[in-house]
């Protein structure tokens, strides 16, 4: 954030100097006046593409000062996401495509580019509902509040999580009552430590484990195979040594066929 105030502040210093440059230039005249507009303009046109760059930087960064002291909470849903290959402050932007909904305008759709905390990146997905602050004279101005995180990924986990996790289905009981199947992993994507995103506590068993968000091809009896997306502890003996292609031994909740647990203890190896 500071880089980026650096910008802004660069950007209001030459618009400065070079409002100052022209008063002086008034008190002058022929090649003296000339030259000292011909430096003022040169500065101005610096200071409005440090300013630019300030404020395009500004709005990939997601809820800005600005933004919060107009803007109008509301709720979206994530439609799309891709990566743009650009990072800010060692953070990634991420192109979001959102379905907006808000009381300062209609329900609508927009596509944004804002920086993603990486501790999040793989705990959202197309579907999740993220908190937004929008802007009530502007409708494509608006950003993702990170504080409030996104809701709706629905995380199974390896053990009944501990209280106030809230949402996490406990895959020692989805195995245990669901349909037993098999599925190919398709996809892996690393989403962080399981103590640092507050899912196990510091220092209890699990603590070292991961989170992933796994892509999985599941194949039940009678069904023609399908693909499912889940949020997942992968346990610390297996980080490395499971990926696309490892085959795995799943449950599947009888009623939710996209509720798939992964039965890690199958694997021996």
């Amino acid at each position: 954030m500071r880089f980026l105030n650096a910008f802004s502040m660069l950007g209001r210093l030459f618009v400065a100097a070079a409002m100052a440059s022209v008063v002086v230039a008034i008190a002058f005249s022929g090649d003296a006046r000339m030259g000292l507009l011909i430096v003022g303009l040169s500065i101005g046109v610096t200071g409005f593409v440090f300013s630019f760059i300030g404020s395009r930087l500004g709005q990939v960064s997601g809820l800005d000062k600005g933004l919060q002291a107009v803007g109008v909470p509301g709720t979206a849903t994530i439609t799309s996401l891709a990566e743009t290959g650009v990072t800010v402050n060692g953070s990634p932007v991420i192109e979001f495509g959102l379905d907006v909904d808000s009381s300062a305008h209609p329900p609508y759709s927009a596509t944004i580019r804002q920086r993603a905390p990486r501790l999040l990146i793989g705990a959202f997905l197309p579907g999740s509902t993220v908190t937004v602050v929008v802007d009530p004279t502007d409708r494509d101005h608006l950003a993702i509040d990170w504080q409030s995180g996104p809701s709706a990924v629905d995380p199974v986990v390896q053990k009944p999580t501990p209280a106030g996790a809230g949402g996490m289905r406990d895959i020692e009981e989805l195995l245990r009552t669901g349909r037993r199947a098999t599925a190919l992993i398709t996809s892996m994507e690393d989403a962080g430590d399981m103590s640092e995103l507050g899912l196990v506590e510091v220092g209890a068993s699990g603590d070292d484990d991961r989170l992933f968000i796994i892509g999985l091809e599941v194949k039940q009896s009678g069904l023609s195979p399908y693909e499912v997306r889940v949020a997942h502890r992968v346990p610390e003996r297996l980080l490395g040594r499971v990926g696309p292609r490892t085959r795995v031994d799943v449950g599947v909740d009888r009623d939710d066929d996209h509720a798939v647990g992964i039965d890690w203890d199958t694997i021996r190896h």
